[in-house]
C-alpha cells in the first residue's frame, strides 16, 4: 500500500511538474505577446512616405498620419511637393541615424531644391499606447527668399462597417496655431492629437501690409481643412492637396486678376482653404508655412485616453526624445562590438541598421495573383500575367530594401534583412519572420513580391504587380530561421530549462530584453509548433513546382555508372526562366545554359533545398518529431551528395548548372560560369569536410584575375564572355548578401578563421577571409561618406555605389562585419 501510494505520488508530481511547464509556457506567451504588441504598435510603418505613421495589426479603423512640405515662393511650387520617398527627389539625404521600433529615434532630411533640412523626432510613452512626432526645421541658405510649408495629414478609417461610429473632430480653440483633435477607432479607442508650435516665424512679407491675398489665403496663419476621403483613398493624400490647392490657386487669381498679381503673396496663394465647402470628416490638412530666416519646430502628439502615460508638456516630450534617442544608442553598442573612438565609423554602422530598421512597415490589403496562366517550360519567353484577380486581405510585417525605390516585401531579401535584424533585436526578427510565414497560402506557396494593397501597388512598375503561384525564390527565411534555431538550440542545453525551477517567476523580464525567444527555447518551440505545418506546406511546394528530370540523362549516367548512385528525386530547376533572365533565382541575369533546355538542373536550386531540408531538420529536432528530422536529414544528405555527382566540375574546380550538351545530345555538358552561383553550395555550407573542393573555391575567390576585387567578390569572373555585358546586374557587381554568406562560410570551414587564430593570414582562408572582410567593409564605409548613402551594388570596376541607393536592406549587413566578424 506504502508502495503505491509513493508511485501514485510521483505520477501526480510528473503530472504537477507537467502542467507548471505548461502553465508556465502560457503565461511567458502570455506576456512575451503583450510586449510585443505594446512595444511593436505605433511606428512610421508607411515605409513608402518619408514620414508615415500607422499601427500595426489595426486594419479595420487604423489612424493614419503623414508628413507633406515644399517650397512655396513660386506658384509652379507644387511640383517639387515631397511625400513619398523617392529617389528621383534627389534629396541630399533622407536617413534615419538613429532608430528603433520600440522605442524612436531621429530622421534627417536635406532638401536643397526646396531649402530645406528637416530634422523628424519619433518616440513614445513607455505603455506604446502614445506617440509624438516632432518636427524640427531650417534653411539650407537662410540669405534665399524662401518659405518652407510643410504639410500634415492624418485620418480615422472608419473600415467596413456602415455603422461604423469611428471619427476625427477638431476642437474648439482660441489658439489658431494650436489644433487639437478628438478621435475615436473602434479599435484603438478613444484618443487625442494635439499639433502644437514650439518656436518659429510664419512666413510675411515686409512689402505688403498683410498677407491675405483673398479671404482665407493667408501664410501668416496655420490652415486647416477638413474633408471626407475613402479609407482606400487616403494613400492619396498628396494628389487629393495638389488638386484642391489648385483650384484654390486658379480661384485666388481670378479673383485678383492675372494682371494685378503680386509675387509677394506667392505663398499665401499657396496655401489651402476648403473652397468647395466641404463637409467636416475625418481627414484633416494642417498647413504651416514658415519664413527662411528663423528655424521652426512643432509637435504632434497622440494620446490614446486608455494610457495612464499621456504626454503633455514639452519638457516631457524633450526628454522622451533625448531618452529614446540615448536608449538607442546604448542598446546599439550593447549589441555590436564598434570602436566608439572611430566616430564616423560607429555613425556610419549606427546610421546604416536604424535606416534598415526605419523602413520596416506594415502593409495590409489584397495582392494580385494570376492563378489561371499556365507555364509552357517548352517555351523560353516571358509570360504574360493577364489573368490576375486580387486575393485578400492579407497583412505583412515586414523590412524592405529600399524605401526610395523598394518599398515593399520582397521573399528573396527579407531573409538576409532578417539575419542582421536578429542581432540587434532577435524577437523582432522572429515577428518580422512569422509574418512572412504567415503569408504561406494553401498550396505552400509564397509571393516573390508581396505587394499589400493600392499604396503599395502604387510603387510597383505594371508588369510585376501579379504575381504567380508558378514562380519560386531563394527561400532565405529557411536560412534565417535555420540561424534563429541553430541560436535557440545551443541554449537549450545550456539553459538547462528542463531543470529549472519552473513555479519562479522572478527571473523572466518581458519588458527588458528583446532575445526572449533565444534565452527562453520553450517559447521558441510553443510558436514553432504553430509555425512548422506551414513550413511542412511551404518545403513540400518548393521541391514539388521546381523538381527536375533525370530522364534525359539516364542513358549516359548508365554508361558512367553513376545512374544508381545519383537520388533521382532529389534534383532541381528554376522554373519561369527566359533566354536571358532567371527572375526565379533572385540573380536575374546572371548567365546560364544558352540555349535554354528543359533538362536544365540548376545548382543554387538544388542548394537551396539543402537549407530549407536543413532548417526543417532543426525545427523538427526542437519540436522532437524523430520520424520528420530523420527525413529531412536525409534529404539534406542526398543534396549534399548530388551536388558532387551531378554539379561538380573538377576542371573549373567549381560547381556548375548541368544541361544537355548541344553539340551531342547524348551527353551532359557543365555549364561554368564563375561566380556566385558556381559559389552557392559553400556559401550556404552544403559541402563536407573535403579540403580539396574547399581549397580550390578558396583558390577562385582569391583570384584577382577572376572574382576578388578590392572591393569584394565580384558576381561574374572578369574572364567570362559575359562579364559586364547588356543589363549587367549580376554579371560583375559586387553585391553584400553573398559575400557575407561566404565570409560566413569561410568561419564555419576553416578553424582558424572561426577561432580568430593570431597568425590568420599565414593560411590562404585566413587571407581571404581578413582581406575580404577588411575591402567590404572600406568600401561601403567610404561609399558612404562620398556618395552619401548606402547601395544596392557596387561597381567591380571602381567600388561606387551603383542600383539604387539608400539600399539599406541586404547591404546592411555590413553592420554585422564591423560588429560580429
Amino acid at each position: 500500500m506504502i508502495a503505491l501510494l509513493g508511485t501514485l505520488w510521483a505520477f501526480l508530481s510528473i503530472v504537477r511538474a507537467f502542467n507548471a511547464e505548461e502553465q508556465q509556457t502560457f503565461n511567458h506567451a502570455k506576456s512575451f505577446e503583450e510586449y510585443t504588441n505594446q512595444s511593436l504598435l505605433w511606428a512610421p510603418y508607411r515605409s513608402n512616405s518619408y514620414f508615415g505613421i500607422r499601427p500595426r495589426n489595426i486594419d479595420n479603423t487604423p489612424f493614419i498620419f503623414g508628413l507633406m512640405w515644399f517650397e512655396s515662393t513660386k506658384l509652379d511650387s507644387l511640383t517639387r511637393l515631397r511625400h513619398y520617398a523617392n529617389i528621383d527627389d534627389h534629396l541630399e539625404k533622407f536617413s534615419w541615424e538613429v532608430y528603433d521600433p520600440r522605442l524612436g529615434g531621429m530622421q534627417t532630411i536635406i532638401d536643397t531644391e526646396n531649402n530645406v533640412n528637416l530634422t523628424i523626432y519619433f518616440t513614445k510613452s513607455h505603455d506604446g499606447k502614445n506617440w509624438v512626432a516632432r518636427v524640427h526645421g531650417e534653411a539650407i541658405d537662410e540669405t534665399l527668399p524662401s518659405a518652407s510649408s510643410v504639410v500634415l495629414y492624418m485620418n480615422q478609417n472608419v473600415g467596413a462597417d456602415v455603422n461604423s461610429i469611428s471619427r476625427l473632430d477638431e476642437m474648439p480653440s482660441t489658439d489658431l496655431n494650436k489644433l487639437e483633435f478628438a478621435g475615436f477607432s473602434t479599435e484603438l479607442g478613444d484618443y487625442k492629437v494635439l499639433i502644437r508650435d514650439n518656436y518659429g516665424k510664419y512666413f510675411s512679407n515686409d512689402s505688403v501690409p498683410n498677407m491675405e491675398v483673398v479671404p482665407g489665403c493667408d501664410s501668416s496663419k496655420t490652415k486647416h481643412v477638413s474633408l471626407t476621403v475613402p479609407d482606400h483613398e487616403v494613400w492619396r493624400a498628396r494628389d487629393v492637396f495638389q488638386s484642391i490647392l489648385a483650384d484654390s490657386i486658379q480661384s485666388a487669381i481670378a479673383e485678383v486678376g492675372e494682371t494685378n498679381v503680386n509675387q509677394a503673396y506667392n505663398p499665401s496663394f499657396l496655401t489651402l482653404r476648403n473652397i468647395h465647402n466641404f463637409p467636416p470628416g475625418n481627414f484633416h490638412y494642417i498647413q504651416k508655412t514658415f519664413s527662411s530666416t528663423e528655424s521652426f519646430e512643432f509637435d504632434v502628439i497622440y494620446n490614446s485616453m486608455d494610457s495612464k502615460e499621456n504626454i503633455r508638456g514639452q519638457n516631457e516630450v524633450n526628454k522622451l526624445i533625448d531618452d529614446s534617442l540615448n536608449e538607442v544608442r546604448i542598446k546599439f553598442d550593447k549589441k555590436f562590438n564598434i570602436n566608439s573612438k572611430d566616430e564616423e565609423k560607429h555613425k556610419f554602422a549606427l546610421e546604416t541598421l536604424s535606416n534598415l530598421l526605419g523602413g520596416i512597415g506594415y502593409f495590409h490589403g489584397n495582392q494580385i495573383i494570376d492563378r489561371a496562366t499556365v507555364f509552357d517550360e517548352d517555351q523560353f519567353e516571358q509570360i504574360k500575367l493577364e489573368n490576375g484577380e486580387e486575393e485578400g486581405p492579407f497583412s505583412l510585417f515586414s523590412t524592405v530594401p529600399s524605401r526610395g525605390f523598394f518599398p515593399r516585401g520582397f521573399y528573396w531579401d527579407a531573409g538576409f534583412e532578417i539575419l542582421q535584424v536578429m542581432e540587434y533585436d532577435f524577437d523582432l526578427a522572429f515577428e518580422l519572420i512569422s509574418s512572412w510565414f504567415s503569408m504561406i497560402d494553401d498550396d505552400g506557396w509564397v509571393a516573390r513580391e508581396v505587394i499589400l494593397g493600392p499604396e503599395a501597388r502604387s510603387r510597383v512598375p505594371p508588369e510585376f504587380v501579379v504575381q504567380s503561384p508558378n514562380i519560386a525564390n531563394p527561400p532565405t527565411l529557411l536560412l534565417a530561421f535555420s540561424e534563429m534555431l541553430t541560436r535557440a538550440i545551443e541554449n537549450f542545453d545550456s539553459l538547462k530549462f528542463e531543470n529549472s525551477d519552473l513555479s519562479s517567476e522572478s527571473h523572466y523580464s518581458f519588458h527588458s530584453s528583446t532575445s526572449q525567444l533565444k534565452t527562453h527555447p520553450h517559447l521558441l518551440t510553443s510558436y514553432g509548433e504553430k509555425i512548422y505545418p506551414k513550413l511542412l506546406k511551404h518545403f513540400n511546394w518548393f521541391t514539388e513546382s521546381q523538381k527536375g528530370s533525370l530522364e534525359d540523362y539516364y542513358e549516359v549516367l548508365e554508361d558512367q555508372d553513376m545512374l544508381d548512385q545519383i537520388h533521382k528525386d532529389t534534383i532541381y530547376h528554376w522554373v519561369g526562366r527566359t533566354v536571358t533572365h532567371c527572375l526565379p533565382s533572385g540573380l536575374d541575369d546572371y548567365p546560364r545554359a544558352q540555349p535554354p533546355d528543359t533538362a536544365e538542373l540548376n545548382v543554387d536550386t538544388l542548394s537551396w533545398v539543402g537549407v530549407m531540408a536543413r532548417s526543417m531538420k532543426k525545427i523538427a529536432h526542437v519540436l522532437k518529431l524523430e520520424d520528420d528530422e530523420s527525413k529531412f536529414e536525409k534529404i539534406e544528405q542526398e543534396v549534399i551528395e548530388n551536388l558532387d555527382l551531378l554539379h561538380w566540375s573538377e576542371e573549373h574546380g567549381c560547381y556548375c548548372d548541368v544541361t544537355l550538351d548541344d553539340e551531342y545530345e547524348d551527353d551532359i555538358q557543365l555549364v561554368c560560369h564563375e561566380g556566385y552561383v558556381s559559389l552557392m553550395p559553400f556559401a550556404l555550407k552544403l559541402i563536407p569536410n573535403d579540403p580539396k573542393k574547399l581549397n580550390k573555391l578558396v583558390s577562385l575567390m582569391s583570384d584577382p584575375e577572376k572574382i576578388f576585387s578590392d572591393y569584394g567578390l565580384l558576381s561574374l569572373s572578369k574572364q567570362d564572355e559575359y562579364f559586364g555585358k547588356d543589363e549587367n546586374y549580376w554579371r560583375g557587381p559586387i553585391w553584400m548578401n553573398i559575400n557575407y554568406l561566404c565570409l560566413d562560410a569561410l568561419k564555419h570551414y576553416f578553424p582558424e578563421v572561426r577561432e580568430h587564430a593570431e597568425n590568420l593570414e599565414q593560411s590562404q582562408a585566413g587571407l581571404l577571409y581578413t582581406k575580404l572582410k577588411k575591402n567590404l567593409i572600406n568600401n561601403v564605409y567610404n561609399v558612404w561618406k562620398n556618395q552619401g548613402s548606402v547601395y544596392e551594388n557596387y561597381s567591380p570596376i571602381d567600388g561606387r555605389g551603383t542600383g539604387s541607393s539608400q539600399f539599406t536592406g541586404w547591404t546592411s549587413l555590413i553592420v554585422n562585419l564591423l560588429g560580429h566578424f
